[in-house]
């Protein structure tokens, strides 16, 4: 696993996120801070609550905080518009969710083309990029099935591969192997880490310890604040205490 401190890609400094107002508000971050570099994954662990998933759509820019600055590659997200944010979701950052989030009607090869395509891409070059990251997550024999037409674990290779097409530099994914088989999960994480070797930075939310042992170090959260980031304390322990 990679240990080597190189450019920051992702940088959340004291991030705040209120949903509500008043008495009914509620705090699913309270001043988050943390810093993804190239080269590494980081898993992001923490009870049921806790502001994880929160936190990674803040960091890819589907949400907004409600204070704080969140920066991808330089630029802060809070400081752009819809649509640059929307570009630098399509460009710099990709998702691998639990439910795969694949268009049932396109097959594996326009499923991870389509960020391309909607980025200005012409659809050739579009299609050379998704058949190159299809060959990199080992199923390019099945460019041109369509979703109801493979496994889940296959389904999520598709997902990684729409993750990562292009030049992606943040990967973000949230309980990427709750819906698949042990083995299978295994795979899954051994390309998220493989991908973040080559060079991008990852965020990995899971609940399980095995998971985060991918991760070059762990960021647990409790309602909504770092308890710990250091990687000293045993997970196993903070998770207890976390449901306590």
């Amino acid at each position: 696993m990679s240990t080597q401190r190189t450019a920051p890609v992702l940088r959340l400094t004291d991030v705040h996120r209120v949903h509500g107002d008043g008495e009914a508000a509620v705090h699913a971050l309270r001043g988050v801070s943390f810093t993804a570099y190239a080269g590494e994954l980081v898993a992001v662990m923490g009870p049921s609550g806790s502001g994880k998933s929160t936190l990674l759509t803040i960091a890819g820019g589907l949400d907004q905080p409600t204070s704080g600055s969140v920066e991808v590659e330089g630029p802060d997200l809070v400081g752009l518009g819809q649509a640059d944010r929307a570009r630098m979701r399509r460009t710099s950052v990709g998702y691998v969710f639990q439910g795969f989030n694949l268009v049932p009607a396109l097959t594996a090869a326009e499923n991870v083309a389509l960020p391309r395509e909607l980025d200005g891409v012409r659809s050739g070059k579009a299609r050379r990029d998704a058949l190159a990251a299809l060959e990199e997550v080992g199923i390019a024999d099945l460019a041109d099935r369509f979703p109801d037409d493979m496994s889940g674990g296959q389904q999520q290779r598709v997902a990684i591969a729409r993750a990562i097409v292009g030049e992606r530099r943040l990967v973000l994914a949230d309980e990427p192997t709750g819906a698949l088989d042990t083995e299978t999960g295994e795979e899954i994480l051994r390309l998220l880490r493989a991908r973040c070797d080559a060079g991008a930075a990852g965020v990995l939310v899971t609940h399980e310890a095995r998971h985060a042992a991918w991760a070059d170090r762990v960021v647990f959260l409790r309602d909504g604040v770092v308890v710990d980031e250091s990687g000293s304390a045993p997970v196993d322990d903070l998770l207890e205490a976390g449901h306590a």
